[in-house]
């Protein structure tokens, strides 16, 4: 067999496997985009057609695929149950077939296709209607959380000459940046104790809807998930590129219309939490 000819093979089984649609339309577009037809290429044995041979690959692609996307997103697995999570991720899995060779990057658009999936709410009561925008909620959490377990975080990193004081945010030298791994979200739903009760093996009833913010760091290759002010998101935002802290503070009390003397005051005692959660570090 020549070099170009198995590179047609794989390509060819390639596009049968990760094409969308079933096997039919995987077939058709493989016939189009390489010129082969399932008998062109796979033999029939132990009484298997070549159809039936190829429909196990693909059932298994999507079955390991699936297994996965369970292991990615637990929390939101538990509260909609096995039947219905199983559904909406082997449907996310054939629409949207992953185009990264690292299963890292498979569930990074889940949370936006339940969003995109979701049922009209104009359908349902309104308790109903608002307990539909859940499931995308917490698949962002948990999404969210594995970006942070991933992304570079500050266990490499020098330590500080000297601790940092309460004294020390008052001064003028101090510089802060956001951690490569800090995540930050805005959610309709309180979701980190539930979350935190999931991880327990919970299973907890789901939180009333309010606005809630949320920020996601690693410490010593620990993940931290914590519900923040609305003033502390707003400094940490302003912290995503590296600031003076009397900046991110102005920035802070103008986003959440707090007084710019209050923000510094409550800055001089969350701040040590902030880096010990690995969401800051001192740039000078």
């Amino acid at each position: 067999m020549t070099e170009q000819s198995l590179s047609l093979l794989q390509h060819w089984l390639k596009t049968v496997v990760t094409e969308r649609g079933g096997l039919d339309e995987k077939l058709r577009a493989a016939a189009r985009a390489h010129g082969l037809s399932a008998e062109d290429v796979v033999a029939e044995r132990r009484g298997l057609s070549a159809r039936e041979r190829l429909g196990v690959y693909t059932g298994g692609y999507v079955l390991r695929l699936l297994e996965c996307m369970r292991a990615d997103f637990p929390a939101l697995r538990g509260f909609v149950g096995d039947p219905v999570f199983d559904a909406f991720a082997k449907a996310y899995v054939i629409t949207r077939p992953p185009g990264s060779p690292s299963l890292y990057e498979l569930g990074a658009g889940f949370p936006r296709f339940l969003e995109e999936t979701k049922p009209d709410g104009g359908r349902f009561d309104a308790a109903t209607s608002l307990l539909l925008d859940l499931p995308p909620e917490l698949a962002r959490v948990e999404r969210a959380r594995a970006e942070v377990m991933r992304a570079r975080g500050t266990e490499d990193d020098p330590p500080p000459a000297e601790p940092l004081s309460t004294f020390a945010v008052f001064g003028e030298n101090l510089t802060l940046e956001a951690t490569p791994c800090l995540r930050l979200l805005e959610l309709k739903f309180p979701l980190v104790d539930f979350l935190k009760s999931s991880d327990r093996g919970e299973h907890p009833a789901p939180p009333a809807p309010r606005a809630a913010f949320v920020a996601a760091g690693r410490s010593n290759y620990r993940v931290h998930v914590e519900e923040v002010t609305p003033w502390q998101f707003a400094f940490l935002k302003a912290c995503e590129r590296p600031a003076p802290l009397y900046t991110a503070v102005l920035a802070a009390a103008h986003e959440a219309g707090k007084e710019t003397a209050q923000v510094l005051a409550e800055a001089a005692v969350w701040l040590p939490v902030a880096f010990s959660l690995g969401f800051l570090r001192r740039v000078a």
